[in-house]
């Protein structure tokens, strides 16, 4: 039985940003290259993203609605969806799809599980192999801090109402991507968060309604296998 075609077809199912990410490249090509910031800047860079992270310290768990967009470098196809997100501390998430297709992906703390009920399919990964120190979203599982695990600058035109962040992770491997965040400058929330992996696809997710610190369900994060579900266990990386 084939992979979900969710996480095998490159996104074309509307899997979430944070896999687009953590799932293993099949290639690599050379970043972006980066301008070296002046000194000014990138002590700025720095404040910024202290700031970002002193705010995520003080987040015992959040929860928002989002739209998402995936740009794909081959073919320039562009994938759209919606929906809401949970994040608890440690370690625990939960990204319901509304559109364009139903889909849920739950981390436990322990396990990453996949669902798109269209294929009656649960794709199951250890969280522990998705979310190294050095990928770009690793810092929201605690495993990573902006300061140590990356080079931090500021992109000097940003959308309005935002200073946009620039999180180059501080290793020489080349198949890793880049994260961009859009925070706010007065409450350091994070707006939009954006992925730049190496093959040039782009991944946007804009937050709506966030909420943080307000009492959410255990069971949001707890998954359910549901009868007729066929679970397929990730590859060793």
């Amino acid at each position: 039985m084939p992979l979900a075609r969710g996480v095998t077809g490159g996104g074309r199912r509307g899997v979430t940003w944070i896999l687009a990410v953590t799932l293993p490249l099949l290639a690599a090509a050379s970043p972006a290259k980066q301008v070296t910031p002046e000194p000014a800047a990138r002590a700025e860079a720095k404040r910024v993203a202290a700031q970002v992270q002193k705010r995520y310290d003080e987040t015992a768990n959040l929860a928002a609605d989002f739209t998402q967009e995936l740009r794909l470098a081959a073919g320039g196809q562009v994938v759209r969806s919606k929906g809401r997100m949970f994040f608890a501390k440690p370690g625990r998430m939960r990204w319901e799809y509304e559109a364009p297709e139903p889909q849920t992906i739950i981390a436990d703390g322990k396990t990453l599980w996949v669902h798109q009920p269209e294929d009656a399919q649960v794709l199951k990964a250890p969280l522990k192999e998705a979310f190294r120190s050095d990928t770009p979203v690793s810092f929201l599982f605690g495993v990573a801090r902006l300061e140590r695990d990356f080079a931090p600058s500021l992109d000097p035109s940003p959308p309005q109402g935002v200073v946009r962040l620039r999180l180059d992770p501080l290793t020489e491997d080349r198949a890793l991507g880049v994260l961009f965040l859009d925070v706010d400058p007065t409450t350091f929330d994070i707006r939009a968060a954006t992925i730049r992996d190496p093959l040039g696809n782009r991944t946007e997710v804009d937050l709506q309604n966030l909420r943080r610190n307000q009492k959410l369900d255990g069971s949001l994060f707890v998954f359910q296998r549901p009868p007729g579900t066929d679970v397929i266990e990730a590859p060793e990386p």
